[in-house]
């Protein structure tokens, strides 16, 4: 069993090596492949096809429900869509899939985020990001940590591939050691940052295999470009916080347990899992 030292003690890690957690510190990400068993993928997979089977004719957002936008213009909800049914993202993915919500809360995924973030686990968000066949739109350099400025930059992601996410069909691109720069200012509708900002020189593709795992602190920059592909790139992503801030989320309404009053959900906290 692997261990660390952690303010002065030895702590016994659940899940990933010491040369896992040295890598992560190092580059603020790490890539764990075959996280999730080809059947689980297949079941994640079809959970989410079932899903979006109820929105094929959708030609505005609805919901949680996001379409991919003439112009990639995502931030407008009445932009047209490129076609009926073309999805871009499904948010709130926990409490829109039990397939998703069943991954994210695992005792496999929770050890593996107590490596990572001490015992004190909690939900943040969650999504579906689909890059469809010849016309998935890229998404901007960014760090997710500036969407939620209102809390301390401590998240940390999981970005899990459904489907094979390679060069091709959009994988994720990031600049290893990027969340020691701290936040960086962002500007436009999409929260992005400039080219001219940062060293891009330093950035490097992150492919991920069907059920492969990318963890990345919620400070590292990251983008991915277009789908010129003829294969879909689908992706689940969960955000964790070690803070018990309220979900970013919509939560009212979706009947799951330990979901307190004020949209705090605790996974797991000390030794004791919640879930």
């Amino acid at each position: 069993m692997a261990t660390a030292i952690t303010a002065g003690y030895t702590v016994a890690m659940k899940y990933l090596s010491t040369t896992q957690i040295d890598h992560f510190q190092q580059d603020g990400y790490l890539v764990i492949d075959d996280f999730l068993s080809p059947d689980t993928v297949k079941a994640v997979e079809a959970g989410i096809a079932q899903r979006c089977a109820e929105f094929a004719t959708m030609s505005t957002d609805q919901g949680s429900f996001n379409l991919e936008k003439v112009g990639d213009d995502h931030f407008n909800r009445q932009a047209a869509a490129k076609r009926p049914g073309m999805l871009r993202k499904i948010q709130s993915a926990v409490f829109e899939v039990s397939q998703i919500r069943d991954v994210f809360t695992s005792q496999t995924m929770l050890d593996c985020m107590e490596d990572l973030m001490g015992p004190d686990i909690f939900y943040h968000s969650s999504k579906v990001m689909f890059k469809p066949a010849g016309g998935g739109a890229p998404k901007p350099w960014h760090q997710d940590a500036a969407y939620w400025t209102q809390y301390v930059s401590r998240q940390i992601t999981v970005w899990i591939a459904i489907h094979d996410a390679n060069a091709e069909n959009g994988c994720v691109w990031a600049i290893p050691g990027s969340h020691k720069l701290g936040l960086i200012p962002h500007s436009e509708i999409e929260l992005q940052v400039k080219d001219s900002q940062i060293d891009v020189s330093k950035a490097i593709p992150v492919p991920v295999k069907p059920g492969g795992m990318l963890i990345f602190h919620s400070l590292v920059l990251h983008m991915s470009h277009k789908n010129t592909s003829n294969q879909d790139r689908w992706a689940i992503i969960c955000d964790y916080d070690c803070n018990p801030n309220p979900i970013i989320e919509d939560w009212k309404g979706h009947h799951i347990s330990g979901i307190d009053e004020h949209g705090v959900w605790p996974l797991r906290q000390g030794a004791t899992s919640a879930i």
